[in-house]
């Protein structure tokens, strides 16, 4: 009786000490599900959404190096060589909502020549919502007529001014007719002393820019105007667009 006792005593003992071990035990934890980045195509190509939101963004950017080599030998060459360094960032956000998507648009640049110092300027920084814009953006007299396409230097079509504070709506009727109305400040813009050398600062009228535009096939007509309130004077222009597949043209004036 005596040995059965002490052999279940034992048992016991056994089965108490690996459950306490079994307690003390460390669980490896489930490792964490991967979560891919998911593409989002609503807003066009290159947009994809932050993860954990109903946000899309799209990060594009690009940078530009130049050197210019002046001859030594030359009395009026400033520098005998010189280096130019430029990078842009441009983030653009989108978030549908009930009253349409909710957009906004962000580009910066930074510049960096030899001997100097880092510029940095806000090129675009602008929020748009069914239709309107606010904020910084280049003005409508260029955006609304496609700016001067590829053409470099320009002398005989003035694109207009860039890099305006404004409040801009659009409409897009859907059957190919679109119009544009703004009010811009000339105060914010780059370049703005009035064409005859009038003082912009303090301005408190802004400039007005209309326009209207309509496609059908291969063909399209846009005229937009303008008012400078420094000048006191106004301008429109037109263009019309074709696109062949193969090539397209336009002429503007």
């Amino acid at each position: 009786m005596n040995i059965k006792s002490l052999l279940l005593g034992s048992a016991a003992s056994l089965a108490v000490v690996s459950g306490a071990h079994a307690a003390d035990a460390v669980v490896a934890a489930e490792p964490e599900q991967l979560e891919y980045v998911r593409i989002c195509d609503a807003y066009g190509a290159g947009y994809f959404f932050i993860p954990g939101t109903e946000t899309c963004l799209k990060i594009g950017g690009k940078v530009r190096t130049e050197g210019q080599w002046y001859s030594a030998y030359d009395p009026n060459a400033r520098f005998g060589t010189l280096w130019h360094t430029r990078a842009e960032l441009q983030l653009q956000t989108a978030t549908d909502t009930e009253y349409g998507p909710l957009k906004t648009n962000t580009e910066l640049r930074w510049d960096w020549d030899d001997g100097g110092s880092t510029f940095t300027n806000l090129l675009h920084a602008s929020i748009s919502l069914g239709g309107f814009t606010v904020g910084k953006e280049d003005s409508q007299f260029n955006v609304f007529t496609g700016y001067a396409g590829d053409v470099i230097n320009d002398d005989v079509v003035y694109d207009g001014p860039y890099e305006l504070n404004q409040i801009t709506y659009n409409y897009d009727a859907g059957n190919g007719f679109t119009a544009v109305i703004s009010v811009e400040d000339t105060n914010s813009g780059t370049g703005a002393t009035g064409a005859n050398g009038e003082d912009s600062s303090d301005h408190y009228a802004p400039d007005v820019v209309a326009g209207a535009g309509f496609k059908s096939g291969a063909w399209g007509f846009k005229v937009v105007g303008g008012y400078d309130s420094i000048v006191e004077e106004g301008a429109i222009k037109a263009r019309v667009d074709a696109d062949f597949g193969v090539f397209s043209a336009f002429l503007m004036g």
